[in-house]
């Protein structure tokens, strides 16, 4: 502030000419800034699917199935326990993605189902996936329907 001694007496006056430097410098930042904020960038989204349905068992995926009954199948085929490790590397063998689907019975040992696990990544595969179960959703074999075939009766209804 400046002060100046005149015939009225003391005089404060402002000193503004700091102020206004700032002040220019702030507009000239946002004169800069504001064009390039109002640029539109374009994203496109993908839209979500309609209806969550797992992908079909196709020649390229393996879904490896193990039942409550011990039962472990290859897609739709059944594999005996001990031939599992071996058929798993001819199926690998030369095929360049190395991911398997993992469809466990909920009703399953939790052990035996950690040994296929292991039995599967010692046979060199990558990547697991695991497929789980929506609520209210039944466990299947991937290929087979969930309910049997309804055959109908040859006996004749009863009065």
């Amino acid at each position: 502030m400046a002060m100046q001694l005149g015939k009225k007496g003391v005089q404060a006056d402002m000193n503004v000419t700091p102020l206004i430097d700032i002040l220019l410098v702030l507009l000239i930042i946002f004169m800069v800034v504001t064009p390039l904020m109002m640029m539109d960038h374009r994203v496109d989204v993908p839209k979500k699917a309609e209806v969550d349905l797992p992908p079909d068992v196709t020649a390229e995926q393996v879904v490896l199935t193990y039942t409550k009954d011990r039962a472990v199948y290859l897609n739709q085929n059944r594999v005996e326990n001990t031939l599992l490790a071996k058929k798993l590397e001819e199926i690998f063998q030369n095929r360049r993605d190395k991911t398997i689907f993992l469809n466990f019975d909920p009703d399953a040992n939790y052990g035996e189902c950690v040994r296929i696990v292991d039995t599967v990544r010692n046979s060199g595969l990558e990547k697991l996936a695991i497929i789980t179960l929506k609520e209210g959703e039944k466990f299947q074999i991937p290929g087979q329907s969930a309910e049997p075939s309804a055959q109908p009766s040859l006996e004749p209804a009863a009065p």
